[in-house]
């Protein structure tokens, strides 16, 4: 088996949360050595979410897997030094802490930059530096919210956000990809840097398509719900199956493109053939006219089915349709695991749990997924082996409750 693409690349990892950890996870499934620093005896502040002082979260361990972990009170002067030593023998560093917390506890990327300057520095913050809203908290819904995502979204009577984490995640994986370039600007070209991703700007880069139909109209895209955003036309919505479960919906679309032969298709294998003879179904915009009558017709033929019968019946038949599917489907079903999309990880405290594993398929990335680590767990590892720290030394810093 080969090498991950990061092999020999260390990064110190001062995230928490979601937005940074996604950023580092995704650094260490492509080979990188990551090092997660938390504050002693608390761990992060997800680690032990809901309370649970005995048990890692859930959440803390499928976002930081493949990860070593050590701590640090870097408040202390020792432990400041700690991870400036670190830092020496690092390529990346990465945080997402609030607005000016790196630069008070003497981090900031000129801290940084004086003991490594080729050092890439990597940031995510809620709002970029410069934005009049540069200090005001965010979270995953704020950023989705000022970044236009949730304008979108929902229904013309009340927009809706989403239900994953798509700033939050987003914009790790943004980072994650500025953080492999500004690599390659530093191999080829010697210089390290410093990256910000806010979370708004991610939002509102995502949001490009909606641009369009802004010059086409006038005004900002429309919410339509299920349907389709760019013009009024039917079927193009979420339909109910059997057994009627909260999840058990398909989604159907015919293309209202002229030429399209889907909707010829989809009504012979509804069994309504006698619809394409009807005036008020002959294009998608009329179909939509009528789609109260319509929908009627489909939701008859789609509760007669699961959401996957539909699928497969409708998907065999060249007519674009989607289940519903929820990550107990993703749980269920073989196929994921058999892909190593889904994943099965070993956790001390928590035992065998499946986890979502690295999307992109790549022939010459070997991935031994492993489990988040302990609290500390790798403090003797990178303080004594990678720093030279003695055993008095390290003595001396967990009496101080430095680690």
């Amino acid at each position: 088996m080969g090498q991950g693409p990061l092999t020999g690349i260390r990064v110190v990892d001062l995230t928490q949360f979601e937005s940074g950890t996604v950023c580092t996870e995704t650094l260490a499934w492509l080979g990188a050595e990551v090092i997660k620093v938390e504050r002693p005896v608390r761990g992060e502040l997800g680690r032990f979410a809901g309370g649970d002082m005995e048990h890692d979260a859930y959440g803390f361990i499928v976002l930081n897997m493949n990860k070593e972990g050590v701590t640090c009170n870097m408040k202390t002067p020792e432990g400041h030094d700690l991870i400036l030593k670190l830092l020496e023998k690092s390529d990346v560093i990465v945080e997402n802490m609030s607005p000016g917390a790196m630069e008070r506890l003497g981090l900031g990327y000129e801290d940084c930059k004086k003991v490594n300057p080729k050092i890439i520095y990597g940031s995510i913050k809620g709002f970029a530096t410069g934005s009049p809203y540069q200090d005001y908290p965010a979270f995953d819904p704020i950023a989705t919210h000022m970044g236009g995502f949730v304008a979108a979204t929902g229904w013309p009577d009340k927009p809706v956000k989403s239900g994953v984490s798509v700033a939050d995640s987003g914009t790790g994986y943004m980072l994650a990809l500025s953080i492999i370039a500004a690599l390659y600007q530093r191999d080829h070209q010697g210089v390290g840097q410093k990256i910000e991703v806010a979370m708004q700007d991610y939002m509102i880069g995502l949001g490009r398509s909606g641009w369009e139909p802004f010059y086409n109209t006038g005004k900002p895209p429309r919410r339509v719900g299920n349907g389709m955003p760019l013009e009024d036309v039917a079927p193009s919505d979420t339909f109910p199956c059997k057994p009627g479960g909260p999840n058990d919906y398909v989604h159907i679309y015919t293309s209202r493109h002229e030429g399209a032969t889907d909707w010829d298709r989809f009504c012979k294998v509804i069994g309504h053939e006698e619809l394409l003879d009807d005036p008020d179904m002959a294009t998608p915009q009329s179909r939509y006219q009528h789609k109260d009558r319509l929908n009627a017709i489909i939701t008859e033929w789609t509760m007669q089915h699961t959401k996957m019968e539909a699928t497969k019946i409708l998907a065999e038949n060249h007519i674009p349709a989607g289940a519903l599917l929820d990550i107990q489907d993703f749980y269920d079903d073989p196929q994921y695991m058999e892909r190593n999309l889904v994943v099965e990880i070993d956790h001390p405290q928590r035992g065998k749990l499946k986890a979502v594993g690295f999307a992109p398929n790549m022939s010459e990335n070997h991935i031994d997924y492993k489990s988040s680590p302990a609290l500390g767990g790798n403090n003797k590892d990178i303080y004594q082996d990678l720093l030279g720290l003695t055993d008095e030394e390290m003595a001396e810093l967990k009496e101080k409750k430095v680690i």
